[in-house]
Order: C-alpha cells, then sequence, then structure tokens
C-alpha cells in the first residue's frame, strides 16, 4: 500500500518539474511531505492491523472462556439432577420410617434398611466456580456482551452462592442435629467390619420408635431438609440452563 502511494508521489513530482533553486526547494520539500504522509499512512496501517489482531485474540478467548462456562454449567446440572434422584430415594425411606412409626402392626422388615439409610443420608452441593473465576482474574470485561457479563456474574455472585448457603449450610446444621438425636436415641455398636476394619452400627430399640419424641424429631429433621434441596436444586438447575442458552446464542455470533 505504501508503495503504491510513493509511485504516485513520483509520478506527480516527474511530470512536474520545478525550475531553479525555489525549484529545487520546493521540490525537496515536496518529497519530504511526501515522505512524512507515507510514513503517517503506515503507521495508521500497522496500528489498524495490530487492533484488527488484538480483537481476534481477545474474542478467541472470550469464546474459549464461554466454553469452558458452558461446559461446567453442563456437569453441575447433571450432578444436581443426580442428587435430586438421591433425595427422592431418601425421601421415600422417610415415608416408609414414618408409616411404621404410626402403624404398630406394620411389619418390621426393612426397618434397619431405611432406618440406615435415613440416618446416613444427607446432600452437598459443589458447584465449579473455576471458569467463571478464571475469567474474572482477567478481567470480566473480556466478556464483551455486557447483558451476558451480568448475568454470568450474578449467577455465580448471588444465586449460585444463594444455593449453597441453604443446601451446604442450612441443610449441615440440619443433619448434625439428626446425628446427635440418633446418639441418644440409640444405643451404639461397634462391630467387625471386612472392609474397614470396624463399622459403627445402632441397635434399634422398636418400643422407642413408636414412643419417643425425639425419634419423631428425628423423622421430622430427616424429611424437613428434603423440601429445601429440591426447591434450590431445582431453581439452581433452572438459572443455570438459562444460561446456557444466552452463552450459546453468543458462541453462534
Amino acid at each position: 500500500m505504501i508503495k503504491f502511494f510513493r509511485k504516485i508521489r513520483q509520478k506527480l513530482l516527474s511530470e512536474n518539474p520545478p525550475a531553479g533553486r525555489a525549484g529545487k526547494f520546493s521540490k525537496y520539500l515536496l518529497y519530504a511531505v511526501g515522505e512524512i504522509v507515507l510514513v503517517v499512512i503506515g503507521i495508521l496501517i500497522a496500528l489498524q492491523i495490530n487492533n484488527k489482531n488484538q480483537e481476534r485474540i481477545n474474542r478467541d478467548y472470550e469464546l474459549t472462556m464461554l466454553r469452558e462456562i458452558k461446559d461446567a454449567l453442563e456437569k453441575d446440572i447433571s450432578n444436581m439432577e443426580g442428587g435430586l434422584k438421591t433425595i427422592e430415594d431418601l425421601k421415600q425411606s422417610v415415608i416408609k420410617l414414618t408409616t411404621i412409626r404410626n402403624e404398630p402392626t406394620y411389619p418390621y422388615d426393612s426397618l434397619v434398611y431405611h432406618f440406615t439409610k435415613v440416618r446416613r443420608g444427607g446432600i452437598a452441593l459443589v458447584i465449579n466456580y473455576s471458569p467463571y473465576e478464571s475469567i474474572k482474574s482477567t478481567g470480566l470485561d473480556k466478556i464483551s456482551n455486557s447483558q451476558l457479563r451480568n448475568s454470568i456474574t450474578n449467577l455465580y455472585e448471588v444465586k449460585m452462592k444463594g444455593v449453597e448457603f441453604w443446601v451446604n449450610e442450612f441443610i449441615r446444621r440440619q443433619l448434625y442435629k439428626k446425628n446427635d438425636l440418633v446418639s441418644t436415641i440409640f444405643k451404639k455398636e461397634v462391630v467387625s467390619d471386612e472392609s474397614d476394619g470396624i463399622k459403627v452400627d445402632y441397635r434399634i430399640n422398636y418400643e422407642l420408635i413408636h414412643d419417643s419424641d425425639d425419634f419423631n424429631e428425628f423423622l421430622v429433621i430427616a424429611g424437613g431438609f428434603i423440601p429445601i434441596a429440591k426447591r434450590n436444586m431445582n431453581y439452581a438447575i433452572k438459572e443455570m440452563k438459562s444460561q446456557i442458552k444466552e452463552i450459546e446464542l453468543e458462541l453462534k455470533k
């Protein structure tokens, strides 16, 4: 491009030869000005090319990070859906124990199985923040779409933090209460176990199941956190799926 402009300038100079000393000075001045103009044009072209390259690099990085966030969200959704199945299974055991508690003539065949499942049952939520934290550390402005940037930030900084509190913090405290009640109601028994050497079990006092207020409280706590966990996890899944759709729209641009 610069060679092209230089050829035009040289042609103009050759077609209009100046005369005398003034003419030589004019020719030199025209030549100098032409060189300056060519240099400026060259710098502007170089800057434009550099800016285009930087924009391409930034966009490539942005798309890479958005794909990583999308992949992380999809895995988190899959884990939560698996957790919801576990919670549903736990709910059925709570229902079964409640039935046994309220009906003295109900068979005890499955009592130990359901009691053990409810005693050990719980839920913990693990959200993968790594892709979000990675792009956050380099600058969230790397996400050029301001609306998408705000929605991703809101998802991780507000919505997911709220879900984590209810599922991990509130329910964890409920699980501690549940375990304390088990220790209060039933006697601990240590038995041998081929895998781990020993195993801690509890002797089930069948009379206490029907008459103990503590056992009632055990059932209330064990069943009470289930709807809280389900509500929050379903909310998280819904918000994550919505976020994935927004990211997919950006990736298609």
